[in-house]
């Protein structure tokens, strides 16, 4: 018994130990790449349990939330008929089938690039048994078959009528394998269905122990079937009898959930906690992918294989799509023990690569584990094979490396890099972080001969010329030129360049006997007989416009120059015939690599396979399986907006017929095409705007806003690497004029403009009617205007007359009153003298009496004031209205007053004194109210 169990331990003990290693073995491989899809990217929920492919291309994923479809750069989720996880896809012919609780159909997309269900399963709704789950669907001939546990469901696609068996006692699992269907049910019977008849093929042994199969395979001598937990077993003789592979051990106890055959025979095999298992037709494991090496899940639910040998794993958590066929290889660093890779090299049948944590290597075309090699810890900067010799330039110095050991022959801080001295085979001149020294090979073991002096510069980017001529690169201070002297101790001259153009990531190499200096700019070459270095406009297309990163160029043994771009890495090479340069390029771009500037890194490390460093691992990519397949572009949505609230999608197979409202367009294409390494560019044109095409670019989409009114054709075309779609896809469509430019509003418009004419006309026929009337009635004016003025005329010349008459009346009454006053003067003095004589008194008396008479005659003075009034009687008003309180005897003196007479020259006319004129002068001023300054004569003659 003891015996017994020891065996049992020591048989357990084996095959953990096998499971261990093996694991550890195989996480360290280099993996195809992994493309994974978290259920955020994705837009559904984490469980996903199926994956098929249609004729176009399109991934469709059954998830718990319903259809996904996947065209290579949008995801789209369509929910089941009546909400449920759909559980089984299957695309057959021109539709995509699935399978859920209680539910089947089909899915068909619409004239508007939209996925529709069509349900199979509602004519029979009511005969479907409780929570009945449709768990695998398969297609042959002109039937599709719905399996779930208790029946088999068989649709056919012509007639579209629908039949089905049942056999409640023994649940159904359904197969197929090289066109035929197989069934194996819960008692152990395993049949093939030929024509609707059950054909006994095998019996499970009751001592196996196996409920149900997982799978059924085809190997070259005949069918093996999967079991969960007891590996492979062969149909022989209507039983089963262990297959017995190298797999077999592993297989037995890594629970199998799920498994396939592929294409090209092999297998892969789905597991609850393992990850994926992949098998060579013949058993052998040749991968395990799992977390550890990239997997985004261990618990894989199904698997599928599309039309380009890619292997999609639907996860309990996630989905994965595996790149089997890709030409490139990864090795990914997930705990951080290997690092970034600075540089690598083939020695002595072995793959050395050195990281920022030290050296590992392993031997070449293995798949064994990578091996640190003790005492290089720290940072490896470059690694150099002569002969038999291999060194390492490292950051604590220079090692001498022998197989798995390193020995630290030259404590030189900072070793860059290395390059041999022409004539000087046991040489080496060593660029390192503060200069430049020789190493010397003595009876095979090479050692630090001297630090050149004369140059302290670090020198990482160096090049040594035949003629000890050497160039040194410096990012931050330039290009400097070095002529080493003869017995290389120090330097003959130092001179650093000054014409040319300083840049971050600048580079220079040696490509055979030409020297390049990159940089943002291009790539330059030194001229032999000027030794400047000028723009070669052949090499310089290696960097695109617009794809500098790096200045870093690697020449490698296959004459092959590589430079290190933004979306990818470029080469040349010299075709076979023309000795011309082609350029190609390989879509890795810096978002994969993701290394420090002007450190990236390749190595040939076979005839066309090559290793290329990043940031937490390295890739391995074989030219030889570039692929250069055509491939094609397809029209998938095109949507219209009226405002981001309004948006429709329309047919894409006829042409689009929109209103001006709807002016905006968003176009949706891609290429069904689902490489890690694989970038898609589109290019497009809008005949009617632009007939120019566009520059290429990534987005799988393009929006053209508020478009004006005409005929349009858009195309678009696509282009992977420098292979353009060998299609273009095409869309007319019409944007209607709007309402105010239609038909109707340009008949309205017309006529509105002839009613606008006969109006205007009208009001210019009316407005030159009154134009008329006016001219009439301002001539009638006018003639009016002239005859007042006549009138006018006429009047003041009469005025002129009147007042020519009173000047004239008024000259005769200062004549008059001037006579007046020399006569009564005289007859005063004849008076004065006729009194003088007494005794003649008697006798002049009378004389006297008559001088008296005429001296005091009323009748002058009343003559006077007739003419006075009659020649200023405005005067008399105007000073009765100023003044009502003077007197007559008071206007009579303003009269006298007006005429301008002194007051000598008034006393006569009054027969008064002058005193007696003067107290009247006095009089009268205060009956006027005058200031003392003011004349009163003035005043009168104001008035």
């Amino acid at each position: 018994m003891h015996t017994l169990n020891a065996f049992h331990f020591l048989r357990f003990y084996k095959l953990a130990i096998v499971l261990f290693f093996g694991l550890q073995f195989l996480h360290a491989q280099e993996t195809p790449p992994i493309v994974k899809f978290s259920a955020s990217e994705y837009g559904a929920e984490n469980q996903n349990w199926d994956v098929t492919q249609n004729l176009e291309g399109y991934i469709y994923v059954a998830n718990n939330e319903g259809l996904l479809e996947y065209d290579g750069s949008r995801w789209v989720l369509y929910p089941s008929l009546n909400n449920a996880a759909i559980r089984s896809l299957s695309s057959y012919k021109d539709k995509v089938y699935s399978g859920s609780y209680m539910e089947f159909g089909y899915w068909t997309k619409n004239d508007k690039g939209a996925m529709d269900y069509h349900s199979i399963s509602e004519s029979i709704k009511e005969k479907l048994f409780e929570d009945e789950i449709i768990w695998n669907i398969e297609g042959l001939d002109k039937y599709v078959i719905f399996q779930s546990y208790d029946r088999l469901y068989f649709y056919d696609t012509d007639s579209k009528e629908l039949n089905f068996s049942t056999d409640k006692e023994n649940n159904y699992r359904l197969f197929k394998v090289d066109q035929k269907i197989y069934l194996q049910k819960y008692d152990g019977r395993i049949f093939n269905l030929e024509n609707g008849t059950e054909k006994l093929i095998a019996t499970i042994p009751k001592d196996l122990n196996i409920k149900f199969l997982l799978n059924i395979f085809s190997i070259n001598d005949g069918l093996v079937v999967l079991t969960r937990t007891k590996g492979l077993y062969k149909i022989e003789n209507r039983t089963l009898k262990k297959w017995h592979i190298p797999a077999d051990t592993l297989l037995q106890h890594a629970r199998v959930f799920r498994g396939i055959q592929l294409k090209d025979k092999s297998f892969m095999l789905g597991t609850i906690s393992k990850g994926i298992v992949s098998m060579s037709i013949d058993g052998q494991i040749t991968r395990v992918f799992n977390q550890k090496n990239g997997l985004s899940n261990n618990t894989v639910l199904n698997l599928f294989e599309d039309a380009d040998a890619n292997v999609w794993a639907a996860l309990d958590n996630g989905l994965d799509c595996i790149n089997r066929q890709s030409y490139i290889r990864e090795y990914n660093d997930r705990d951080g023990t290997f690092g970034t890779t600075y540089t690598s090299i083939t020695h002595d049948k072995k793959l050395y690569i050195g990281t920022n944590q030290g050296l590992f290597y392993k031997n070449l075309d293995s798949d064994e584990n990578l091996k640190f090699i003790k005492g290089t810890e720290g940072q490896v900067w470059s690694l150099y094979a002569e002969n038999d010799q291999l060194l390492c330039g490292h950051n604590n110095g220079v090692f001498s490396i022998t197989g798995n050991t390193a020995s630290l022959v030259a404590h030189i801080d900072g070793t860059w890099d290395f390059k041999p001295i022409p004539d000087q085979p046991n040489k080496l001149l060593v660029g390192h972080y503060s200069g430049l020294a020789i190493l010397k090979n003595d009876a095979g073991l090479w050692k630090l001969d001297h630090k050149i002096k004369g140059f302290e510069i670090s020198s990482r980017f160096f090049e040594i010329l035949e003629t000890r001529e050497i160039w040194v690169n410096h990012e931050t201070k330039g290009v400097y030129r070095l002529i080493l002297n003869s017995d290389l101790l120090s330097f003959d001259s130092v001179t650093l360049i000054p014409d040319i153009e300083k840049s971050k990531g600048s580079g220079i190499v040696k490509m055979g006997k030409d020297l390049l200096y990159t940089n943002r700019n291009g790539i330059f070459k030194l001229e032999p007989s000027t030794r400047r270095f000028v723009k070669d406009s052949t090499l310089s297309p290696l960097i695109p416009e617009g794809e500098y990163l790096s200045g870093k160029l690697v020449f490698d043994q296959k004459e092959r120059l590589w430079s290190f771009n933004q979306t990818h890495i470029g080469y040349t090479q010299k075709g076979p015939l023309n000795n011309m340069v082609d350029f190609n390029s390989i879509p890795i771009g810096n978002n994969w690599r993701k290394m420090t500037l002007s450190f990236e890194n390749i190595t040939q490390i076979d005839n066309n396979k090559y290793l290329i460093g990043k940031t937490n691992g390295y890739l391995l990519i074989d030219l030889e399986k570039i692929p250069n397949k055509p491939h094609q572009i397809v029209l998938d949505k095109v949507g219209v907006t009226k405002n981001e609230k309004d948006t429709k999608d329309v047919p894409i197979l006829e042409e689009g017929q929109f209103s001006y409202k709807r002016s905006t367009l968003k176009f949706h294409y891609s290429v069904p095409q689902y490489d890690k390494y694989t970038n898609v560019n589109y290019q497009y044109q809008l005949e009617g705007l632009d007939d120019s095409w566009s520059e290429w670019g990534p987005a799988p989409s393009v929006t053209f806003e508020k478009l004006p009114f005409g005929d349009y054709v858009f195309r678009a075309r696509s282009k992977i690497g420098k292979h353009i779609s060998t299609n273009t896809i095409q869309y007319s469509f019409v944007i209607a004029r709007p309402f105010y430019l239609s038909n109707i509003a340009l008949l309205a418009y017309a006529l509105l403009i002839f009613g606008v004419g006969f109006l205007v006309h009208k009001s210019y026929k009316t407005y030159y009617r009154r134009q008329n009337r006016k001219a009439m009635l301002e001539s009638q004016r006018e003639m009016q205007l002239k005859y007042i003025q006549s009138e006018q005329e006429m009047i003041r010349l009469t005025n002129e007359k009147l007042n020519q008459e009173i000047e004239s009346k008024n000259r005769e009454l200062a004549i008059s009153t001037m006579s007046l006053i020399k006569r009564n003067e005289l007859l005063r003095r004849v008076k004065k003298e006729l009194k003088k004589s007494d005794d003649t008194f008697n006798k002049t008396h009378p004389v006297i009496k008559l001088i008296d008479k005429n001296l005091n005659s009323s009748k002058d003075r009343k003559i006077f004031m007739e003419a006075f009034n009659n020649t200023d009687r405005e005067f008399l008003t105007r000073a009765k209205e100023l003044h009502p309180n003077l007197s007559s005897n008071d206007l009579k003196f303003c009269a006298y007053l007006r005429l301008n007479l002194s007051s000598k020259e008034i006393a006569p006319l009054l027969n008064i004194s002058v005193k007696s004129v003067e107290v009247r002068r006095s009089r009268l001023r205060k009956k006027l109210d005058l200031k003392r300054e003011t004349k009163l004569t003035d005043y009168i003659l104001s008035i």
